[in-house]
C-alpha cells in the first residue's frame, strides 16, 4: 500500500480544505484552520521548501482546487524560512488573486498564519499590497474599493495605510486618498489636477448614491453610471423599482445570492412582479450561466434553499422561535422561479469540467434516502446522490450504477443520458434495497473483473461497515484487477466514527454531508489531483 505522505495530505488539503481522510461538507463555506498547514511545515522542515508552492500552482492550473485552501497554503508558504521561496510566492500571488473578495480572503488567512507581531508585514507583503492597488486602472480601482469596502474586519483604508501605498499618478492617488481620508479631502488636495477630476466625479456619484434617500434619484444614478445593487444603502432595497433597474447590472451568481433578500421583501411572490421577471430573464440567459462558472451543485443548493423558503433546520430552538409573535416567515416565491432554477440546473450540467474516467457507484436504496442532507437539511439525500452521479456522467465519466437488494445480492440499475436529477431520484426511491456492504461490492467487482478508476458508496446515514474486510477486498482488487480509489459518502451524517477510510491509505476518503463543492471534490479525486 502507498504511504499517506505529507505530499498526499497537502494535495488533499488544496482540493478539499482538509488534510484528513474525512471531509465534511455543508451548504455554505466555512473558514479553514491554520492547523491544516502541518503538511506544509513538515515539508519545509525536511528542506523541501519549494514543493508547497509547486503543488499550489499545479492545483490552480488544474481548475479543481479549493480557493480558500489555496489562499491558506500560499499564506503558509510565506512563513517558510527561505527568501527565494517567499519571493516566488509573491510573484505568483497576482495571478491567483483576481478579485477584491479573494484579496480580502488572502489577507484574512495571512493574518491567521502570522498571528504574532509584526504579523508578516515585511517589505515583501507591503510591496504585494501596493502592487495590488497600483497595478489597476484608476476607474477599475475606484469601482473595486467602492464595490467591496471591507471583509473579515479589514478595510481598504486599513491596508493602504499599513502598506503605505504611494504613487505619482494623480488619478490613482485621488482614489487612495478618498478611501483613507475621505472624498472631501481628496477633492481639496487634487482640485488643480485635471487627470484626477473624472475619477473624483465618479466617486462623488458613488457617495451620492450611498447617501441617497429617494428611489427615483437612485434609479437615475443607476441608469447613468451602471451601479449594481451592492452599492445601494439598505433602505433603498425596500423599493421594487430600484431592484428592477439594478438587477440587470448583476452577474447571475450575484442574482442568486440576493434571492433571499428579494423574497423577504415579497418581490418574488407574484407572477406579475417586474423584479421576478428580471430575475427570470437573468437565470434563463445561457451566456450569463456560462460566464458565471456555476456548477450543478451550486444551483441545486440554491433550489433546496428556495423551496424551503430559506428556513433553518427544524430544531426545537427554531420551532420555539417560529411560535413567537415577532417571527415573520419569508413569503414563498412564485413557482416560476423554482421552475426556472430547475431548467438552469439542467443547462449547467453541460458546464461540468471534463474528467474522463470509469466509476462504479453503489447507492443505498433503503427508504431512508429521502432524509435531508447534513449541511443542507431541505435537500433529500437521494437528490444529492442523483446530482453527483449525473454530473460525473456529464463530465465524461463512464458510470456503472448498482445497489444491494433486500436479498443481499448486487443489482445493476438503469442510467440514461436523458435522466434529470428528479427522474433519477424518483427511480432510486422506488428500488427496494438493503444495507450497502462495501466489501461485498468490491468482491463482486473483483470476481466479475469490472475495471474502475473510482468506486463510490453512497448512503444517507452511516451504517456499520466491516472496515478490515473492506480494506482487504480493496487490496485484493488492486492486486488482481487494477488500481482503484474509494469514496464512502454519508450524505445525512456530520461525521463517521469510526471512519470507513483507512487513514494510512491515501486513495480512500470519506465524505459527510453535501455542499456546492461535492462534485468538484469527487472529480478532483478521480483525476488524481490528490
Amino acid at each position: 500500500m502507498t504511504a499517506n505522505t505529507e505530499e498526499h495530505q497537502l494535495r488533499r488539503l488544496l482540493h478539499t480544505g482538509t488534510g484528513s481522510n474525512t471531509i465534511t461538507l455543508r451548504g455554505g463555506a466555512a473558514d479553514l484552520d491554520k492547523k491544516e498547514l502541518e503538511p506544509v511545515n513538515s515539508l519545509a522542515s525536511a528542506g523541501r521548501v519549494n514543493l508547497p508552492l509547486q503543488h499550489c500552482l499545479a492545483a490552480e492550473r488544474g481548475g479543481l482546487a479549493d480557493r480558500r485552501a489555496l489562499l491558506l497554503v500560499l499564506s503558509g508558504c510565506l512563513k517558510i524560512d527561505c527568501k527565494q521561496s517567499r519571493t516566488a510566492v509573491y510573484s505568483a500571488l497576482p495571478e491567483v488573486i483576481q478579485s477584491s473578495e479573494e484579496y480580502f480572503e488572502f489577507i484574512f488567512y495571512h493574518r491567521k498564519v502570522f498571528s504574532k507581531r509584526p504579523h508578516g508585514m515585511g517589505a515583501g507583503m507591503r510591496r504585494f499590497i501596493s502592487k495590488w492597488y497600483l497595478s489597476q486602472d484608476p476607474y477599475d480601482l475606484a469601482l473595486e474599493v467602492t464595490r467591496v469596502r471591507s471583509r473579515h474586519k479589514w478595510s481598504h483604508a486599513d491596508l493602504i495605510k499599513l502598506a503605505r501605498v504611494r504613487t505619482k499618478d494623480p488619478a490613482v492617488s485621488a482614489v487612495l486618498m478618498a478611501v483613507v481620508r475621505g472624498l472631501g479631502a481628496a477633492q481639496q488636495e487634487f482640485r488643480d489636477k485635471p487627470e484626477a477630476q473624472p475619477i473624483l466625479e465618479y466617486m462623488t456619484c458613488v457617495k451620492e448614491i450611498n447617501s441617497c434617500n429617494e428611489p427615483d434619484a437612485a434609479i437615475r444614478l443607476i441608469d447613468k453610471h451602471s451601479f449594481d445593487i451592492d452599492c445601494l444603502p439598505t433602505h433603498l432595497l425596500n423599493h421594487a423599482k430600484v431592484w428592477e433597474h439594478a438587477l440587470s447590472r448583476l452577474p447571475v451568481r450575484g442574482v442568486l445570492s440576493h434571492l433571499r433578500t428579494m423574497s423577504k421583501r415579497g418581490f418574488l411572490s407574484s407572477d406579475t412582479s417586474p423584479v421576478l421577471m428580471k430575475v427570470l430573464q437573468s437565470i434563463r440567459d445561457p451566456l450569463a450561466l456560462a460566464a458565471s462558472k456555476l456548477q450543478p451543485a451550486d444551483i441545486l443548493t440554491v433550489i433546496a434553499q428556495t423551496e424551503a423558503c430559506w428556513e433553518h433546520p427544524p430544531t426545537p430552538a427554531h420551532r420555539t422561535k417560529t411560535q413567537s409573535p415577532a417571527y415573520v416567515k419569508i413569503p414563498s416565491p412564485h413557482h416560476s422561479l423554482v421552475t426556472g432554477l430547475h431548467k438552469m440546473l439542467v443547462s449547467s450540467l453541460s458546464h461540468v469540467p471534463k474528467v474522463p474516467c470509469s466509476v462504479l457507484v453503489c447507492v443505498d436504496c433503503r427508504p431512508t434516502i429521502v432524509k435531508g442532507c447534513w449541511g443542507l437539511w431541505s435537500l433529500k439525500a437521494v437528490k444529492a446522490m442523483s446530482l453527483n452521479i449525473l454530473a460525473l456522467m456529464k463530465g465524461g465519466a463512464d458510470v456503472t450504477l448498482t445497489t444491494i437488494g433486500e436479498d443481499k445480492l448486487m443489482q445493476q440499475l438503469q442510467l440514461n443520458t436523458t435522466d434529470t436529477v428528479d427522474s433519477l431520484a424518483n427511480r432510486l426511491e422506488k428500488v427496494k434495497g438493503g444495507t450497502i456492504d462495501p466489501a461485498l461490492l468490491m468482491s463482486w467487482a473483483r470476481e466479475g473483473s469490472k475495471k474502475a478508476d473510482l468506486v463510490i458508496c453512497m448512503t444517507d446515514s452511516h451504517s456499520e461497515v466491516e472496515r478490515e474486510e473492506l480494506w482487504t477486498e480493496l487490496e485484493l482488487y488492486r492486486n488482481t484487477v487494477c488500481h482503484v480509489k474509494f469514496i464512502y459518502c454519508a450524505l445525512s451524517s456530520r461525521s463517521l466514527f469510526p471512519s470507513v477510510a483507512n487513514k494510512s491509505d491515501p486513495f480512500m476518503i470519506d465524505i459527510c454531508g453535501f455542499g456546492p463543492d461535492s462534485t468538484r471534490i469527487i472529480q478532483a479525486f478521480a483525476k488524481e489531483c490528490f
